[in-house]
């Protein structure tokens, strides 16, 4: 028997919202955690860990520079020699076993090649002959300062930056032409930077103490939640060491590169005052959880 027009069109119609009820029911199905980079669904708990670590410097650097310069060149490196070897003396007269004195690349230029109206409004050099100048950079370290204190670390830094000027050498970050030509890099204002050297020890103690934080967190939820608490199977950085500056007055030196004139740069926070320096981490810590387990601190009975 032919089915009349309108109950066809009733019967379709039905069926259409019969296909609609069910894609809305899937729409709305509970959705389950998505671990980031895995091909199924993982239940867990995401909580906040944070690390903190503070510690006072270990080190201070003085930046010196020795400069020699004569129209002849064996005049200059006379001059040169003798006014390196003079400041390496009278460190080494102190005879203090925690200081050092390192030294960084030698440049070779013409004295006065800045003084040009080029460059801070100089005027040009007359002379006949070129006049050679050799210029090195030295850095005076004091380590093992952590413990001191401040009267005794004053009278170390007045011992060091005496007998610096004394020997004639330059005390502060080098010249205009020096920095111009060894692209030497901007760092903390004053006299003395004061180094955590050991940054990495430290850095591995924060975050140690971050993921601690995170599974306290993560294992009371667990324990209010009436669920078991499984492995961590995420982990994302929010705050990183050396990443920002923590507080203002502090530099994150690491790897500069071509702005380095270190033979291997080295990872360090450094400030220009002696006080302790925060290391901080923040993390964002993804655990596993299970259903609790039947009976589980139950005594099996008869």
């Amino acid at each position: 028997m032919a089915i009349p027009p309108r109950l066809r069109r009733k019967a379709g119609s039905a069926l259409a919202a019969v296909v609609l009820a069910t894609v809305l029911i899937g729409l709305v199905r509970p959705a389950q955690a998505q671990y980031v980079g895995g091909n199924e669904n993982i239940q867990g708990f995401t909580v906040v860990g944070k690390g903190f670590v503070a510690a006072k410097p270990n080190l201070l650097e003085i930046d010196l520079e020795v400069t020699a310069a004569s129209e002849l060149s064996a005049d200059a490196i006379v001059k040169y020699r003798d006014a390196r070897k003079r400041i390496r003396d009278a460190f080494a007269a102190l005879k203090l076993g925690n200081v050092t004195v390192e030294e960084r690349g030698l440049l070779v230029d013409q004295k006065g090649m800045m003084q040009s109206p080029y460059f801070m409004g100089g005027m040009p050099n007359t002379r006949s002959k070129t006049e050679v100048q050799l210029t090195r950079k030295l850095i005076v370290k004091g380590s093992d300062i952590r413990k001191m204190d401040e009267e005794a670390l004053l009278q170390l830094t007045a011992k060091l930056l005496d007998v610096a000027q004394d020997a004639g050498a330059h005390v502060g970050p080098p010249q205009m032409p020096y920095w111009y030509y060894y692209d030497y890099p901007s760092r903390s204002s004053g006299l003395v930077r004061f180094i955590l050297e050991d940054f990495d020890k430290l850095q591995e103690e924060a975050y140690e103490k971050a993921i601690a934080e995170a599974r306290t967190r993560a294992e009371r939820l667990a324990r209010l939640s009436h669920v078991e608490l499984g492995p961590i199977v995420a982990v994302r950085e929010i705050t990183v060491p050396g990443d920002q500056n923590p507080v203002p007055n502090y530099n994150f030196y690491y790897n500069r590169g071509t702005n380095s004139d270190e033979e291997t740069p080295r990872k360090r926070l450094e400030t220009s005052k002696f006080q302790e320096i925060p290391v901080r981490v923040e993390l964002l810590v993804r655990f596993e959880i299970h259903p609790k387990s039947e009976g589980k601190g139950r005594s099996s009975g008869p």
